[in-house]
């Protein structure tokens, strides 16, 4: 194979092309790892312009000063070029050698991560990356298990007391953290307990950390508050009142107000567990240094590259059969940015996982919902995601000259009228080929506990969007000021809001888009300074208070995140009785349902849809299993005979 790989460069002098072609069988036979092949290719790209070497020669004789014959230069050059090209065969060699190391590995699981990663500090784990990977190497003190059940993690047990303010949590005691030298020497270790626990959620709780997670315990843990701005103003050695460590294996947390889903809160990655040793040791760089106690530890990262994962052999957990988990030998994450490049990486056997299929090639990989054939022996993992996508209506009317300009907020009938005149299930099949489904009931959706199908949202239904438009005044959409809709700028979002924009018009609907990146779409929509925009909310535990929260009143923005201003004091009554402990998960369902209800009758958004997120694995994965808000857990992951 490497004498033809030999022959057919020195017989392509003129064609770059066909031997980039050639390259690519090449490792895609020998599965050569993505990074080898980049350097390959670069090489290949420098030999194209060999042959330009005799003509600096040519013009420049100081340069080489023993070039006086036309016959010298060629042979200078020849010389030259067959060195390269020798070069050329033996980095070839090594190049195969390494894809031969990869396909006889035993336990080395793939995958690619196409937003990368910049830090795995918990604190900072407000997006996809730092919630991957980090769940790999950190724990928090609960977890869900696969159906979005709240199972144990650093606790084992835990209770509540009759007022719902004291949660105490129970601690294992066979836990370590990573081996890290910020223990005193690369090969030490020690075990977890409850002072990791309060450092670490007081770390959250710092303004000095910079996280963006303070939410979670702010106006919910005692004195948390008083503490964040203790430290703002640099006054040290204070503690938080709402974190008491009672020994080595049990803590308390101590809450301002009852608030039920305490434990849901509790395994968002901002609660991840951290070793105090290792945030003093590595300080601002902590991130790219992370010591935790899950069933991985970093072992190698390259910015922008890849990120390589080795087993924790001391981790605390174990299968069924008394086999300490986990079973794979090594996690490698690459950073591909272009969804295409990553879809043929997996196609050519380099990657073991898609987190999300790209809409693009759903019709590829799917075809009536079955797998095609050329993916059948494949697996298929459908995830509905809890998350809705929305248009939000600012209801206001005093918030800005756009919303007082626009009649949406003083009149429930257009509201109703614009929910009514969507096709939802057109967006869904022509817009998201698939990856959406008809939000045709409330905010919550059908994979968040507590959703219930006999709430009865907005289907389309033109001939009520008629009737409510007449009602309201506007026949046909006569008289109807022009509506402004504003949006974020990605290809999706686009071509939604250009397929509202059109369909309202069938009823006189008239509406102006504008479009704008999404941080500043983020903080314009925050801050109240907007009459109508599309927005999402992607629920960040598995409880329905987290979407509901966003119709509270006593949370409206830009204090809270009630960023429609919506108002009702029933509604407001239902969600503060959700919150109480002593309540079973159905009577916080019932509450919960007829809060939706209310809602959808004031209609202060348009529903849309809910998201659909497709992964595809190899078919010798075995183990995988889909995770609840996007998480991968990999800890029982294994190959089918390897």
């Amino acid at each position: 194979m490497l004498q033809k790989i030999a022959i057919t460069y020195f017989s392509l002098s003129s064609s770059n092309l066909l031997y980039f072609m050639m390259l690519h069988d090449m490792y895609s036979y020998f599965r050569i790892p993505l990074i080898y092949r980049q350097m390959l290719m670069q090489v290949v790209d420098f030999l194209g312009h060999v042959p330009k070497i005799p003509l600096l020669a040519y013009s420049n004789k100081r340069r080489f000063p023993f070039i006086g014959r036309k016959s010298d230069s060629k042979r200078f050059a020849c010389s030259l070029t067959i060195g390269i090209q020798f070069c050329i065969i033996v980095l070839c060699s090594f190049l195969l050698s390494c894809g031969n190391d990869k396909q006889s590995k035993d336990a080395t699981f793939t995958y690619n991560e196409p937003q990368g990663l910049t830090t795995l500090d918990p604190a900072m784990a407000g997006i996809s990356g730092p919630i991957h990977i980090g769940g790999h190497i950190f724990e928090c003190l609960v977890k869900l298990d696969t159906n979005g059940e709240i199972i144990p993690g650093l606790a084992k047990s835990w209770n509540v007391d009759d007022s719902g303010l004291n949660w105490k949590f129970n601690l294992r005691t066979d836990v370590f953290f990573h081996k890290d030298s910020c223990f005193g020497s690369p090969d030490y270790s020690r075990t977890f307990n409850a002072s990791d626990v309060k450092f670490s959620f007081e770390r959250i709780c710092d303004p000095r950390t910079k996280t963006t997670g303070f939410w979670i315990f702010r106006d919910r843990l005692k004195g948390a508050d008083e503490y964040h701005e203790l430290r703002k103003k640099g006054i040290e050695n204070q503690h938080i009142e709402g974190i008491k460590v009672i020994n080595d294996s049990t803590v308390t947390l101590v809450l301002t107000k009852p608030f039920a889903p305490l434990l849901s809160l509790l395994t968002m990655p901002y609660c991840r567990i951290v070793a105090k040793e290792a945030v003093m040791k590595y300080g601002e760089t902590f991130g790219t240094h992370p010591v935790g106690t899950g069933p991985f530890m970093i072992h190698r990262w390259e910015q922008d590259r890849f990120i390589e994962l080795k087993k924790n052999t001391s981790y605390h957990e174990f299968d069924d059969e008394g086999k300490r988990l986990p079973y794979l030998d090594t996690v490698i994450v690459q950073f591909i940015k272009d969804t295409k490049t990553e879809f043929l990486e997996y196609d050519n056997g380099n990657l073991d996982m898609i987190l999300s299929i790209d809409p693009i090639f759903l019709p590829r990989v799917l075809e009536d919902g079955k797998l095609t054939e050329s993916y059948a022996n494949h697996i298929l993992f459908r995830e509905e995601a809890q998350d809705i996508v929305f248009c939000g209506i600012m209801l206001d009317g005093n918030a800005n000259a756009e919303t007082s300009r626009m009649p949406l907020w003083k009149s429930a009938k257009i509201r109703q009228a614009l929910n009514y005149a969507v096709d939802r299930k057109a967006l869904c099949t022509y817009v998201l080929k698939g990856k959406g489904i008809p939000a045709e009931h409330g905010p919550l959706s059908p994979s968040m506990p507590g959703f219930s199908s006999e709430v009865k949202g907005y289907a389309y239904n033109p001939a009520k969007a008629k009737a409510l438009l007449e009602e309201a005044g506007f026949p046909g959409g006569l008289g109807l000021p022009e509506i402004t809709l504003q949006s974020g700028n990605n290809a999706t979002t686009v071509q939604i809001v250009e397929a509202l924009q059109q369909q309202w018009l069938k009823f006189g609907i008239k509406t102006s888009l504008r479009q704008v990146n999404f941080p500043e779409h983020s903080a314009m929509m925050h801050s109240g300074k907007l009459g109508f925009w599309r927005g999402n909310w992607i629920a960040d535990y598995p409880d329905p208070e987290n979407v509901l929260a966003l119709f509270y009143s006593k949370m409206a923005s830009p204090k809270g995140l009630n960023d429609t201003r919506f108002s009702n004091r029933s509604v407001d009554s239902l969600y503060e009785l959700s919150l109480w402990p002593g309540l079973t998960s159905e009577q916080r369902f019932k509450a919960y349902n007829e809060m939706e209800r209310l809602i959808i009758q004031e209609a202060p958004w348009v529903f849309l849809y809910y998201t659909i997120n497709y992964r595809l694995a190899q078919s010798p994965v075995i183990g995988l299993r889909p995770g609840i808000f996007g998480t991968l857990s990999l800890e029982k992951v294994r190959f089918r005979n390897r």
